[in-house]
């Protein structure tokens, strides 16, 4: 595993540290100006090496225990509905309708508000990204016994069957569905994952198949019962 993880991060650096070392080498040989458009790259590849580093950080301290976590009871429609809203403008521009539905009444759950809310930020931007125009997503806080579900599903490229044991391991990427170049650090899902799991939930996904769409599913605790 810990090969394999090195094999990824150095899979994951390459692209952005040969973009930024071309560029600099252009610049220095007379080659490329240093102008707005130049800079720009150099600017959005630094990003993406330091968004990595983020990532990297926080799903080892998520998977290790070492966050601290805000425990507060919160209504499940709170958070679809605020997801929704960060996300809508985002995807009517992709050209992606994206909306929400919660059963009523609902138990609140225990959680901590930012780190599920980075939770769903994660699997909206995962299904935007392997949904097309003219998709949708949908959003869903329902009850199961003394549990809630908060459901993300989407009418995008969806998943194949030997690909969904893994997608929520670090880097993991289908063909179709978990395309390096479609934008993410590739862990997205694995902070996901880890996250639900330190505020006492578990997460799944499901999919017909590839064309099919997919589905993640958050189980937590009614708040009475965490």
């Amino acid at each position: 595993m810990r090969e394999r993880l090195l094999a990824d991060v150095a899979h994951e650096i390459r692209t952005p540290v040969a973009t930024i070392r071309g560029y600099v080498e252009a610049i220095t040989d007379g080659v490329q100006e240093l102008d707005a458009t130049t800079a720009d790259v150099l600017l959005g590849q630094a990003e993406r090496l330091s968004r990595l580093a983020r990532d990297l950080a926080a799903v080892t301290h998520a998977e290790a225990g070492d966050i601290t976590l805000d425990l507060e009871p919160i209504q499940p429609e709170e958070l679809v509905d605020a997801a929704v809203h960060a996300w809508a403008e985002r995807a009517a521009t992709a050209g992606v309708d994206v909306r929400s539905h919660a059963e009523r009444p609902l138990p609140a759950v225990r959680v901590d508000h930012n780190r599920m809310a980075q939770v769903l930020d994660n699997l909206l931007a995962n299904a935007l990204r392997h949904t097309p125009s003219g998709g949708r997503i949908t959003l869903r806080a329902s009850r199961r016994d003394d549990q809630v579900c908060l459901e993300v599903s989407d009418t995008g490229t969806g998943i194949a069957a030997e690909h969904l044991p893994h997608v929520f391991e670090r880097f993991y990427r289908a063909e179709t569905a978990r395309d390096r170049d479609s934008g993410g650090s590739g862990i997205g899902l694995a902070i996901s994952k880890a996250l639900v799991e330190a505020q006492g939930g578990t997460i799944h996904v499901a999919s017909p198949g590839e064309d099919g769409g997919a589905t993640f599913t958050i189980t937590l605790p009614a708040a009475a019962e965490a």
